[in-house]
């Protein structure tokens, strides 16, 4: 509420009552003024001709009632403003700003993080609804279904999307200290890898610690132990171990904690509370990977530290070590472009750096444009080659038969590795391209997509089977349209439930959890040349 709708709503309720508190001036033998004012708008209230009125005992006593009344509601409101901050940011009143705020040229990225993190909860919710048939490839035969085909699976796919997460933390790690190398700034390269790796650590895990927290509580409330698997869904909810005391509840928690933020601690085994954490030691291990590469190369020239950095992702390629492989190549296809537009501005080129990288293939600017959606396609295609099944996959077959014996993982470490990094390749250089990802939504998404990341699981496997479960009973399950039907209710709802815990991990931990790292290191870490 404003002030002037305040002072208004003031002066009513005084104009309201000054005929009962004039009563009472009169009673104890008040004379003054016989005209008031009532704020700007100037009413004139004339004082009682009859002086001898007198008020009772019960008009009183209704006076300081309404006043109560008043302060009361005066409060409920104060509250109920500060519960605002509790609704999603999309919905609460935006501030007016001066002029829009201005995306930086990696903004892209952070929409193509959201919209991975998106397809990951989709992949996960697929498992505890619907049987692996789904995540097969598409073979023709009369029981597939149109989410098996090639690029359209990516939906619901988890590992391929996880793959592109790495690829793009690999790409935003080594940015900046690339730029600074390339400007021959290494004191301030090295200060920027020193505050990365020392902020690296509680940046991945303390939101894992703290917004996973309502795990325990609903596991010792048995939350996860009456949730069962649906008819022929590909996998069981996930259940964490339930304890006699909430103490030892917590006591297990911080365990499992101490395990899973273990420095030098296995890497791609289930956490007990949520198993999609997997993946935070590899991403702990891999960003170690990047600062001491970029360390040990920061006296080498550019071509020299590129075809280095070829070497080390072929042999993570060939020896499986994928993680690393991806945030190499991330790491490459940012020094790739730093490389292009240093090129451009050296030759005087009057165009952007990415007209520049493509005018040597065409004059056309068409032409460039269907070669960039070319090569994004098939990196999608590639991207979406099934884990299992390849060689029957109508598409994949010539692929699945090019993998050397010695993957016999699978395809997922032979091509998706690669699909995943040529993708991000193909996005950095097709500007237009790059407005998919810089729309509101993915943007949106890609603020919460840690956040959200951490909370599905404890909903799913929680709230969601049992969810599906009531929702198809409501529906029926005779047809596979009734069946569809229901589980699409669920899915609103889970939704619903997903992003607004997303959004609220977001601003109250992960945002905190960044700004608590910065302060450590100012406050932790002296600066160069200081005693």
């Amino acid at each position: 509420m404003s002030s002037q709708q305040r002072s208004l709503q003031l002066s009513r309720s005084t104009y309201t009552m000054l005929p009962m508190i004039e009563q009472l001036q009169l009673q104890i033998g008040d004379s003054s003024a016989g005209y008031h004012l009532i704020g700007s708008d100037e009413v004139q209230i004339e004082k009682p001709e009859e002086s001898g009125t007198s008020v009772s005992d019960a008009e009183i006593d209704d006076i300081e009632r309404q006043m109560r009344q008043g302060e009361k509601k005066a409060a409920l409101a104060r509250w109920l403003r500060k519960l605002i901050v509790l609704l999603p940011s999309f919905l609460q009143p935006s501030q007016p700003s001066a002029e829009p705020r201005k995306l930086q040229r990696t903004a892209w990225l952070d929409g193509l993080r959201g919209l991975a993190a998106l397809f990951v909860v989709w992949h996960h919710m697929s498992l505890i609804w619907f049987s692996w048939d789904i995540h097969n490839g598409w073979t023709g035969g009369p029981n597939d279904h149109l989410i098996q085909l090639p690029i359209i699976r990516l939906v619901v796919s988890g590992l391929p999307n996880v793959m592109v997460f790495f690829v793009i933390s690999g790409y935003s790690l080594s940015c900046k200290p690339l730029s600074l190398l390339r400007q021959n700034r290494q004191l301030e390269t090295h200060q920027a890898l020193a505050s990365s790796a020392f902020r690296r650590h509680p940046r991945l895990f303390i939101p894992a610690i703290f917004i996973c927290l309502p795990s325990p509580i609903m596991a010792y409330m048995g939350l996860y132990e009456s949730a069962e698997a649906m008819p022929g869904a590909a996998i069981a909810p996930m259940k964490p171990p339930r304890l006699d005391t909430l103490w030892h509840q917590f006591v297990n928690y911080g365990r499992a904690v101490m395990s899973l933020s273990d420095l030098f601690g296995a890497t791609g085994i289930a956490w007990a509370y949520s198993d999609a954490l997997w993946t935070l030691p590899i991403e702990w291990n891999s960003s170690l990977v990047i600062f001491g590469f970029l360390l040990a190369l920061s006296r080498c020239s550019s071509r020299t530290r590129m075809v280095i950095g070829l070497g080390v992702a072929g042999y993570s390629w060939w020896y499986i070590h994928w993680g690393e492989l991806l945030f190499i190549g991330g790491l490459l296809v940012a020094d790739a472009q730093l490389s292009f537009q240093e090129r451009a501005v050296h030759e005087g080129q009057q165009q952007s750096p990415s007209t520049w990288r493509w005018r040597r293939l065409s004059r056309s600017r068409i032409i460039r444009n269907l070669c960039a959606l070319a090569a994004f396609l098939a990196s999608l295609f590639v991207l979406s080659m099934p884990e299992t099944g390849g060689a029957d996959s109508i598409g994949f077959k010539t692929l699945a038969a090019m993998i050397p014996q010695h993957f016999n993982v699978g395809p997922k470490y032979f091509w998706l590795p690669l699909a995943a990094i040529s993708l991000v390749f193909c996005i950095d250089n097709a500007p237009f391209l790059q407005p998919i990802f810089t729309a509101r939504f993915p943007q949106y998404l890609g603020r919460i997509s840690y956040a959200m990341y951490l909370v599905h699981q404890m909903i799913l496997h929680s709230f969601g089977t049992k969810l599906g479960k009531t929702m198809v009973g409501f529906t029926g399950s005779e047809t596979g349209v009734q069946y569809v039907s229901g589980i699409f209710l669920a899915a609103i709802v889970v939704w619903i439930g997903v992003i607004w815990t997303a959004d609220l991990g977001w601003r109250f931990v992960d945002a905190n959890a960044v700004s608590f790292c910065v302060w450590a290191y100012r406050k932790l870490c002296q600066r160069v040349g200081e005693i």
